[in-house]
């Protein structure tokens, strides 16, 4: 009798959620198969999902690695490993470049829309860099190019990659990549209408997003789609600073604005840390019309000012600090004043007057006083004993003293631990409570279920492509491969919270009702397809053994245990 194992792991699991999302279904219905291919651009896709969400992160050389799989079991019978090399995937990027990636999000993100409850949801939108490595000389768009690095990479070149995400699920709804010059306005602005053609009802959707999204372009671009917003506003906009002084002013206390959230202090021992606020009318204009020539619409918005504890005890922390360095900038800066020489009182006065202005949080008080001081010599070296002494004249030399400028300590107070949420609901359809509440939800694209995910576990760069439209698709493949991800987590995450039990963790040995998805996989790393023979008979694959808490795992998710049995039909 002879035995043999291939490892399988978590990859049969991967490939059941990409049917239940229906990735094969939708790509071979927009990408027919070639009459002379051995597998279709679906099916390279889904190797490619199965290669990134098994922690591989190079495309190169990928045919080796699935060799090494069950092949079978994961993308169906007679499938060989040769058939997905490189040259063979860059086609597949490249005809899902030419059919449109718009086109076959859209279509995977309505068929899940379709078959779940489709109730008012909100939109998270950013945008990140995406560093790459190589010349990148071709001129096609998108084109790579020197940018403003969000890697700390300015020497490589780069795209803009903007992501908007469903809030509840963390399903990737609209994607974009653009020139690596481009702005971040510019590319939230290029997102906007794929959400308006997506989604049905755009008064039901709620657009979140962070500072970049408040300017008079996308705010009337916004509200002549028909959405709603919830979003930070810059600290470089007069109205930030406007709307917390007029709250400060209503209430100098912030205990008596009213307590909008809370969340854990740093040690068991720390009390919660609070989020206060108020709102107030927010003054702004919006271009409501594409064409220049037309004014501004001047509109009433709302603001929301917030108080966080957490800003407060950061500032707190830095203040004394902060005036340390600029009392030694100023005093630096002085020095090179006092090299000079001033001929009276007046001089020396007006010479250091203008070093006044840099003083944030300081005062100062200026004087001169008349000094007496010694001539250079004309001549170097030691002078002869019998020599006269040095003449002397006499100078002004101006004195500071600093006092601590506590107004304005106190008005960079109030500003450093506030922050300014904008927004077009009126207080009777959101209240304070719930405007916070979406924009602390902003995590959601930033964290783990984001860019973090993306640009870590995924780490879609750095990487070279020959052809830089292919940046574009293969960032598809990366939503594709979130998109499995975050539907894991929120499938078991939700579940568990009906049935008011967790899975145990696998490092920690305790119940978790708040798993990662890559938390709940390792439950499935030692599982192998096992297969046996006699001689001149064929290899049969036998039943695999499956651990408790992975079973557990599969039931939550509405799978069965026959996925590590039976390979799926092509």
């Amino acid at each position: 009798l002879e035995l043999r194992g291939l490892p399988v792991g978590h990859l049969p699991v991967i490939r059941a959620c990409m049917d239940l999302l229906g990735v094969k279904e939708v790509l071979d219905g927009r990408l027919p198969q070639h009459a002379l291919a051995h597998v279709s651009d679906a099916e390279c896709v889904m190797a490619m999902v199965l290669n990134i969400l098994s922690g591989r992160v190079a495309l190169w050389r990928m045919d080796d690695q699935l060799a090494r799989l069950d092949l079978d079991l994961l993308l169906g019978e007679g499938v060989d490993a040769a058939w997905l090399h490189d040259t063979r995937l860059g086609q597949a990027l490249d005809r899902i470049d030419e059919a449109g990636t718009d086109s076959l999000l859209s279509a995977l993100v309505l068929r899940y829309l379709d078959n779940h409850d489709n109730e008012p949801f909100s939109v998270h939108l950013d945008t990140t860099t995406i560093k790459l490595i190589g010349a990148y000389e071709a001129a096609e768009e998108p084109t790579p190019r020197h940018g403003f690095s969000k890697d700390h990479r300015p020497d490589l070149k780069q795209p803009v990659f903007g992501l908007s995400l469903h809030g509840a699920v963390g399903l990737p709804l609209t994607m974009s990549v653009s020139s690596g010059n481009t702005s971040d306005q510019a590319s939230n602005r290029d997102n906007l209408p794929r959400l308006a053609t997506l989604l049905p009802d755009p008064d039901d959707v709620t657009i979140v997003a962070d500072c970049k999204l408040v300017d008079a372009t996308t705010l009337g671009q916004l509200s002549g789609s028909g959405f709603h917003f919830v979003s930070l506003v810059p600290e470089t906009f007069n109205l930030r600073g406007d709307l917390i002084d007029e709250a400060w002013t209503r209430h100098e206390d912030p205990a008596e604005w009213p307590v909008l959230a809370e969340r854990p202090g740093k040690k068991k021992a720390d009390p919660p840390e609070q989020y206060r606020g108020l709102s107030l009318p927010a003054e702004i204009n919006l271009q409501l019309s594409e064409d220049p020539d037309v004014e501004a619409s001047h509109e009433t918005l709302r603001g929301l000012v917030v108080s966080s504890d957490r800003l407060a005890a950061k500032f707190e922390a830095s203040l004394e600090g902060r005036l340390e360095r600029e009392r030694k900038a100023f005093v630096k800066a002085r020095r090179r004043v006092l090299a000079e020489d001033f001929a009276c009182q007046a001089e020396a006065l007006t010479a250091v007057t203008p070093l006044l202005k840099r003083l944030k949080w300081w005062s100062a008080e200026v004087s001169a006083a008349a000094e007496e001081r010694v001539e250079k010599r004309k001549k170097r070296g030691r002078p002869k004993k019998d020599s006269p002494p040095p003449p002397t004249r006499t100078g002004w030399v101006p004195h500071v003293r600093f006092e601590r400028n506590e107004e304005a300590i106190a008005a960079a107070r109030h500003r450093a631990s506030c922050f300014v949420l904008l927004t077009d609901w009126g207080e009777q359809e959101w209240d304070d409570q719930r405007v916070l509440a979406e924009y602390r939800y902003q995590s959601l694209i930033e964290g783990h279920t984001g860019f973090r995910w993306l640009k870590g576990p995924a780490a879609v760069a750095p990487m070279f492509l020959h052809k830089p439209k292919r940046n574009r698709a293969l960032g598809f493949v990366f939503l594709v491969a979130l998109m499995v991800r975050n539907l894991i987590q929120f499938t078991l995450r939700g579940r568990m919270k009906d049935r008011g039990r967790g899975v145990t963790h696998p490092f920690r040995k305790k119940t978790d009702d708040n798993l990662t998805t890559e938390m709940a996989l390792v439950w499935f790393e030692p599982i192998l397809s096992t297969f046996v023979r006699l001689p001149g008979s064929s290899w049969r694959r036998t039943p695999v053994l499956v651990k408790d808490e992975a079973l557990d795992i599969l039931d939550l998710l509405g799978l069965s245990a026959e996925i590590y049995a039976r390979p799926p039909p092509r």
